[in-house]
């Protein structure tokens, strides 16, 4: 008689909390955004 094992398949994750290409992409650029200011004024711009 074999032992048989429930094979369980792996679970993925909300795609709500996977970050795609562009979310990334978005972030990349919101960020050189920031640094561009910081160099052209001297100040950071934190947003409140």
């Amino acid at each position: 008689m074999a032992i048989t094992k429930k094979i369980e398949k792996p679970r993925k994750k909300a795609v709500s909390e996977e970050l795609s290409f562009l979310d990334v992409w978005q972030a990349a650029r919101d960020g050189q955004k920031a640094f561009d200011t910081f160099v052209i004024s001297g100040k950071l711009p934190i947003s409140k």
